[in-house]
């Protein structure tokens, strides 16, 4: 495959639950990849250079995340994202995936191979998000900041101090060395505290280990999909 080939492409689809943005690499069994909160579809950019030659990878943005476009007052939760995973499934007209996940988008993807078994070819699962691990206890502290209302507050607390180190940085540089533009930021910021829903977002862990145990047995040749001990 050539480098033009393998090169990702920016992309947008329209679904019931909004406008999808999601980057696109290679070409043959579909991959499809799911980022946590906070992150976005770049986050899988090295996976997928390294796939991209027998897969054809799929990276999404979440609701709320990234390029994605939705309504202001659009449901965002753990559930509201994976059927818009199968929306996206549904109109770019894909029957299965080998799906991957991590972080909360672990625990999302698990939702979707649940409710969807016949469109999982394979799970895939990093470190991530679980029936009775939701919120994980590390992240509580944010959970709680979303609750109250904070978190507007502390991400321009955060753009304001790295936009602050950014300065000194560049002041330090010779000034024969061109300065680069800032990353673009995230244009709005919606609520989360329907992201990071109670636990009953996430199915029984009886439907869950039914599902992904046959996905798993059926998988049961490729080592990356197989539970860890």
């Amino acid at each position: 495959m050539s480098k033009a080939q393998d090169a990702p492409t920016d992309r947008r689809v329209e679904t019931p639950s909004g406008r999808i943005s999601y980057v696109e690499a290679g070409s043959g069994p579909v991959a499809l990849f799911v980022h946590g909160v906070l992150l976005n579809k770049y986050f899988w950019r090295h996976e997928m250079a390294g796939l991209s030659d027998i897969r054809r990878c799929i990276a999404i943005d979440l609701l709320a995340h990234g390029d994605t476009e939705i309504a202001p007052d659009q449901d965002v939760s753990v559930t509201a994202n994976a059927r818009m995973l199968r929306e996206v499934l549904d109109a770019l007209q894909i029957d299965q995936v080998d799906v991957i996940g991590n972080d909360s988008g672990g625990g999302i993807v698990q939702i979707f191979a649940a409710l969807n078994p016949d469109r999982v070819r394979s799970l895939t699962l990093t470190n991530c998000d679980t029936h009775d691990n939701w919120p994980p206890e590390a992240f509580k502290p944010f959970v709680e900041v979303v609750a109250s209302g904070g978190l507007s507050k502390t991400l321009n607390a955060m753009l304001s101090d790295s936009r602050s180190i950014a300065r000194q940085a560049h002041s330090a540089l010779p000034m024969s060395t061109p300065r680069r533009r800032p990353t673009r930021t995230s244009r709005s910021t919606y609520d989360l505290t329907s992201v990071m829903s109670s636990e009953h977002e996430i199915l029984s862990a009886s439907s869950l280990h039914s599902t992904t145990s046959t996905l798993w047995r059926s998988n049961r040749n490729c080592a990356s999909c197989r539970p860890r001990r």
